[in-house]
């Protein structure tokens, strides 16, 4: 059996349109479901740091209050590196991966010979390029950034993390919304992104499970 209409169901936050200002989704309910995965994919360029914040409210018509959340995802790459020439200690997260060029990444984890990156910029690495990490450790690049579809688990600060110009465009992010994280009498939820400046294209969808009944249709969330 398939798992959509039996163990999860997808909901439409924002179509693909571009935002010039702030985008501010439809409100879901969670009344019949446990878990909403908030995903956010980003397109074409834009030129200021948007803040990512999440509201919750009694209904569908009403979302007025912050809901917390302290932990998303974005999106990841892998890049391989060899003829390390200065100091073999493993980068440390957040560290920077510099290419000869402009390619700029922040580092998640050093397996050494491989570091996983977010935050990476749409230049390319180059394979054999000189690879320049900010604590000091020298390389060469081994061939082409790969596995660029993993999701990396980032800590927000202050119920909010920032999607950022240049190093977030064409990427996609996930918050975790569980229904226990919601107040006493609020079952809704929304996202909210500030403004991005110049247009920007953005598709905003949900991905709701553990839901307390299961059929083909599953249960609305666009009615509370």
């Amino acid at each position: 059996m398939d798992a959509l209409n039996n163990k999860y169901a997808v909901v439409t936050l924002e179509v693909p349109v571009d935002h010039a200002g702030t985008l501010t989704s439809n409100i879901i309910s969670l009344k019949n479901y446990q878990l909403a995965e908030i995903y956010m994919a980003t397109g074409a360029a834009f030129t200021k740091t948007a803040a990512v914040t999440m509201q919750q409210g009694p209904d569908v018509a009403t979302a007025a209050t912050a809901l917390a959340f302290t932990r998303y995802y974005e999106q990841g790459c892998y890049l391989d590196y060899d003829n390390i020439t200065v100091t073999q200690a493993a980068a440390a997260p957040g560290e920077t991966a510099t290419g000869a060029g402009t390619a700029v990444g922040t580092v998640y984890q050093d397996l050494g010979g491989t570091v996983i990156l977010y935050n990476w910029n749409s230049t390319a690495f180059v394979d054999n390029e000189v690879l320049t990490f900010s604590g000091g450790k020298l390389a060469t690049v081994d061939g082409v950034l790969y596995n660029e579809d993993i999701m990396i688990p980032r800590v927000a600060t202050a119920n909010t993390f920032n999607i950022t110009q240049v190093l977030d465009v064409n990427k996609i992010f996930m918050i975790p919304i569980h229904a226990s994280m919601l107040s006493r009498g609020n079952d809704c939820i929304e996202l909210n992104i500030a403004d991005m400046d110049s247009p920007s294209l953005m598709h905003c969808w949900a991905i709701l499970s553990m839901p307390r009944y299961k059929g083909s249709p599953m249960p609305t969330a666009i009615y509370d």
